[in-house]
């Protein structure tokens, strides 16, 4: 294992030197940059499945014991791998056992109205992350993109137990107290997700990772359902993230509806995570055209913090920082925003061409900074793949 990745990190790093220079004012990669990122999101690739091998093969801990936003985000950077990969293939084939796995894990339980809703337990048996479940949820319905048959159908029902779950709440006697009605506030947090579980007590204070992930989750469903629901739950969890947002542009973290300063690039990498799926899913014109000018003030932000070094953040917020970037080129492309956009771009990407910085951010080396590197190189790719089937 600690082999080939030390092989796939040298091999990357001589291509993001040769990438900087293909940054573009006018599209931040041309066509050779494009082709140099995408043998590094190859690279990225090799290294997800030989992890997996080694989990697989007891060489370190099992993958169902990683985060499952960890998972999800390692089966999405597969997936965008098979797209835009010539080991598409292969890709697909490990991206989808993972999806084979989680569907399967899910556990079922009774809604509020007395239907079948479904989630998974994190931790503590009964004991349910909503920001987790999400975001792996979002891998799933991104794997369904790209199946049919029985294993479609095995990936639709969970997912759509999973959004009843979301919707309707659950009865108590699933390992609650008390009936959750829904985990979508109303009044002052409308649009809000709550915490979930934790020893069979709901937690129905605002939780920005939770809503983050259940708009892009909510977004996904809304392209595959026709459930007017969850287009409306969707559009109000995102607008709970937006006007949650400080003059300056500032996007707060909130845990169990208190602020926390903990983790602000991290929040920022989810808040990115909803902004983008209800641009590239909920074909909202009205939504699309206002989301330019409603973020100018946060991009600028983003890229007044950008460190000398060309990245956002310290130590574990660090790894989910690339999050960053994708929104900024996100907001360049689509908006025809700031025009120093891809200068900080190329600051960060010129970063990670240095060994030394490459590796304590973890690329290559660290799980959930190497995921969400590989879903910032696809979107560098071809904007929107990672949300959407292309």
């Amino acid at each position: 294992m600690k082999r080939q990745v030390g092989q796939c990190f040298g091999w990357s790093i001589f291509l993001l030197l040769a990438i900087a220079p293909a940054l573009l004012p006018s599209k931040i990669f041309d066509k050779a940059g494009k082709k140099q990122l995408t043998v590094y999101l190859d690279d990225i690739c090799q290294w997800v499945l030989a992890r997996e091998q080694a989990a697989r093969d007891g060489q370190i801990p099992p993958i169902a014991n990683t985060p499952f936003s960890l998972q999800g985000n390692l089966a999405r950077v597969l997936l965008a791998g098979a797209d835009l990969t010539k080991n598409g293939p292969k890709y697909l084939e490990e991206a989808l056992r993972w999806c084979d796995t989680f569907a399967a894990r899910q556990q079922r339980v009774v809604t509020s109205l007395g239907n079948e809703g479904g989630c998974w337990s994190v931790g503590s048996p009964g004991d349910v992350d909503l920001g987790e479940n999400s975001l792996a949820a979002v891998a799933l319905a991104r794997g369904l993109a790209h199946v049919g048959g029985s294993r479609g159908r095995s990936y639709r029902q969970a997912l759509d137990r999973y959004a009843a779950f979301l919707l309707e709440g659950v009865g108590a006697g699933n390992g609650l107290r008390q009936t959750v009605t829904s985990w979508q506030l109303q009044g002052e947090n409308s649009g809000a997700l709550g915490d979930g579980i934790q020893k069979q007590i709901a937690s129905l204070k605002p939780s920005s990772a939770a809503t983050s992930a259940g708009t892009a989750f909510l977004a996904q469903m809304s392209a595959i359902s026709s459930d007017g629901r969850l287009r409306s739950a969707a559009l109000q969890a995102l607008e709970w993230v937006l006007k949650n947002r400080r003059p300056n542009g500032e996007m707060p973290n909130f845990v169990a509806g208190q602020e926390s300063d903990q983790m602000p690039f991290t929040t920022m990498t989810m808040a990115s995570e909803a902004i983008q799926s209800a641009y590239y899913l909920l074909n909202d014109q009205a939504l699309n055209k206002r989301l330019g000018p409603d973020l100018d003030n946060t991009i600028r932000r983003m890229m007044r913090l950008q460190g000398e070094n060309g990245l956002w953040g310290e130590g574990a917020d660090r790894r989910s920082s690339s999050g960053v970037p994708t929104l900024l080129a996100w907001h360049f492309l689509s908006f025809k925003g700031d025009e120093t956009i891809p200068q900080s771009l190329e600051k960060f990407w010129q970063n990670l061409s240095n060994p030394v910085h490459a590796q304590s951010f973890g690329v290559l080396l660290h799980p959930v900074s190497t995921a969400w590197m590989g879903l910032t190189t696809a979107e560098m790719i071809k904007p929107g793949i990672t949300f959407k089937k292309i």
